[in-house]
């Protein structure tokens, strides 16, 4: 005796390659993403170049030289975190048209800056720096894709091929 073969159930089945492209795309221009993602890097460099010399220009006793070296570690994260963190994102949201879920994505992206600073080494004072990079550099990113919102576009596809 024989095993049958097993039924294929009796519903229509959609690639899910036609699925996906027949939805509408979100998309961000290049200079819309550049800007988006260059400008809180350079704010949050002057942020730290400005509170490392604070105490300098203002004759206080604070010995705040120690965020004034962590300027290459914000460019690194940028780097390192930063650019794919924010393609992915675009990459993975861009059927979601609600530029709301785009914001918080580039607000996780940039709370992951303050991670990189652990590059720097575990001892003393540092690690207590990553909320001070990380959330500021998180709504800095979140605020710079807001504004770039209105550079952003919406692409949806034509469905000749959905008549043959």
């Amino acid at each position: 005796m024989t095993t049958p073969a097993p039924e294929r159930p009796a519903g229509r089945r959609r690639s899910s390659r036609r699925a996906s492209a027949s939805r509408p795309v979100l998309r961000l221009s290049w200079t819309a993403w550049l800007l988006a993602w260059l400008a809180p890097t350079l704010l949050m460099g002057t942020l730290l170049l400005g509170a490392g010399l604070l105490p300098q220009w203002l004759d206080l006793d604070w010995d705040m030289e120690f965020i004034a070296p962590l300027i290459p570690y914000i460019g690194a994260a940028a780097a390192v975190v930063g650019i794919p963190g924010t393609l992915l994102v675009g990459w993975l949201l861009r059927h979601e048209l609600n530029p709301l879920v785009h914001v918080l994505g580039w607000v996780v992206v940039g709370l992951l800056y303050g991670p990189v600073i652990l590059a720097a080494g575990a001892g003393g004072l540092v690690p207590m720096l990553i909320p001070i990079i990380g959330f500021p550099a998180g709504v800095l990113m979140g605020i710079s894709r807001w504004l770039a919102q209105t550079m952003a576009y919406v692409t949806v596809p034509d469905d000749a091929s959905d008549s043959l």
